[in-house]
């Protein structure tokens, strides 16, 4: 069990609510997170919230866009507990799902999809065959907006968080990717791509979100 599980058990589910939101904070403004986000997703869109984990970014986002429908998928045995009950006729919650599991299912495809601090966990030797996911996907939706966003290396908040995942949350494969790798990463597996910034590498510096489209 790492530092993180065990921690979270001791408290109980509402203390460590509270004390993961005090701890995230450190890392991301879920707020100029939420608002960069917003800016960049499609109208009346459906999206596709690829290891959603416990769901609280996407308060955020729902907040600012009542058009909004998310799916949240995690590989884990539970996703989006942490989302707040009224958004719950608006996101479709499904643990134990990975991309491809989804892609594999009859559900609906969407128009967008949002790889939130995602990257930097898969190992470097997985990359490609998640990317590969999303290559199907695309096919599919031609027109699909890939919304990534993460952690750029090489500032003192980047490498605490490197190092909070690792001995904290338990993740010794973590490696941080910068807006430049993974664009050169997905360009590789689904080829050449428009890219897009938000401003919340100027915002909340060294998070960063950016579009990639064909």
């Amino acid at each position: 069990m790492s530092i993180g599980s065990a921690i979270r058990r001791l408290l109980g589910t509402r203390l460590a609510r509270h004390a993961g939101r005090w701890y995230r904070a450190i890392y991301v403004d879920l707020d100029k997170m939420a608002l960069a986000l917003a800016e960049v997703i499609p109208r009346d869109a459906h999206l596709l919230d690829i290891g959603g984990g416990d769901g609280q970014p996407l308060n955020h986002l729902l907040a600012l866009r009542s058009d909004l429908r998310v799916t949240t998928i995690d590989p884990a045995p539970v996703v989006g507990q942490w989302i707040e009950a009224q958004y719950f006729g608006r996101c479709t919650r499904l643990p134990g799902t990975t991309l491809a599991d989804y892609l594999t299912s009859t559900r609906a495809n969407p128009d967008a999809i949002l790889i939130a601090d995602v990257m930097h966990h898969i190992p470097e030797i997985a990359r490609d065959y998640f990317i590969q996911s999303v290559r199907v996907l695309l096919e599919r939706v031609p027109e699909l907006q890939i919304i990534l966003k993460d952690v750029e290396p090489g500032s003192w908040r980047a490498s605490l968080g490197f190092w909070s995942d690792r001995y904290i949350t338990g993740d010794r494969n973590v490696c941080l990717i910068s807006s430049d790798m993974v664009t050169k990463l997905f360009e590789e597996v689904l080829g050449p791509l428009r890219r897009s910034d938000t401003n919340l590498f100027k915002t909340d510096k060294p998070n960063y979100a950016i579009v990639l489209r064909r």
